[in-house]
């Protein structure tokens, strides 16, 4: 019986670094067997005096260009062909510059180029604190050019960059693009809020900025009152900018004051601060007691 040649195993593609070497499998039956060789173009890579029956492998080293090789299979039956494409494949390319297109308080949108012609499998984007040596946290398998990094804080200084990733592996990252994220009101109250008494009528009343003010303390505001059970907002209030003291005049002596203090950013308000009571004594000279819920100061 006599029967045409064809492929048991054709060749398959292969993808490999530049300089790689890679070996392209070809096996053909059919009766008579028939002869296999390989060819890339016109150009025969096989001799004609030590052609192979039914398998042939080709070795290819140092391959530096992409290429396909052609399988040839031939009886007295036909001749049949099958091409391997052998694709040099580098690692990607640094992706170009990341830019920023959005930013909140706790996130930075970043889009950028892949800045490679051929496709890649996905970004890392890598992001640090820029005044710290911490190593670059990385957010992995970004499939697309835009990508909003989240968990930041506010009012903050960061680094970013993006590194192309590809079959072969990944490749250098992109230049650095330095982002702040947007300011926020304050999360935290004014530090160690004190006060004393400067005449039985005028007390000072100062304190520290916030631990977390997250932006730029635009200013205070120092509420006081006699009576704590009204709402804050109808305490008496004094807006002060520019420092972390407060002079309050015309109170009453021989009366107890509550007295609260709220920083704010072009954003909002923070929280108040814990309670303070200040009393005016009068006399030959002049006392004051001043204590928070917190404990005595």
């Amino acid at each position: 019986r006599r029967v045409p040649p064809r492929f048991s195993i054709p060749p398959t593609d292969n993808e490999i670094m530049p300089g790689g070497s890679v070996n392209i499998t070809c096996v053909a039956v059919g009766s008579p067997m028939p002869y296999v060789k390989w060819m890339l173009g016109a150009e025969d890579l096989t001799p004609e005096d030590d052609m192979p029956i039914g398998r042939n492998v080709l070795e290819l080293t140092d391959v530096r260009q992409s290429a396909n090789y052609t399988c040839v299979a031939m009886s007295t039956l036909g001749v049949i062909e099958a091409v391997a494409q052998i694709t040099v494949k580098a690692l990607p390319k640094a992706p170009g510059t990341p830019v920023v297109t959005e930013r909140t308080a706790t996130s930075i949108t970043l889009t950028w180029d892949s800045g490679n012609p051929e496709p890649v499998s996905y970004y890392i984007i890598q992001h640090k604190s820029k005044y710290l040596d911490d190593l670059y946290k990385e957010i992995d398998g970004v499939a697309t050019t835009r990508y909003s990094v989240g968990g930041l804080s506010p009012y903050s200084d960061y680094e970013f960059r993006v590194v192309a990733v590809n079959n072969i592996g990944r490749g250098p990252p992109s230049e650095i693009i330095e982002a702040k994220t947007a300011e926020q009101a304050p999360s935290t109250a004014p530090r160690q809020v004190r006060g004393h008494m400067m005449s039985a009528t005028t007390a000072v009343i100062q304190w520290d900025e916030p631990e977390e003010p997250n932006g730029q303390i635009m200013g205070y505001r120092v509420y006081y009152t006699m009576d704590s059970s009204q709402h804050v907002n109808l305490w008496e209030k004094q807006i002060v900018r520019g420092s972390n003291f407060v002079t309050i005049q015309g109170l009453i002596p021989n009366k107890t004051y509550y007295i609260k203090v709220l920083a704010y950013t072009s954003v909002g308000d923070g929280p108040l601060s814990p309670e303070l009571q200040i009393i005016a004594k009068t006399g030959g000279g002049f006392a004051f007691i001043f204590f928070s819920k917190c404990g005595s100061v």
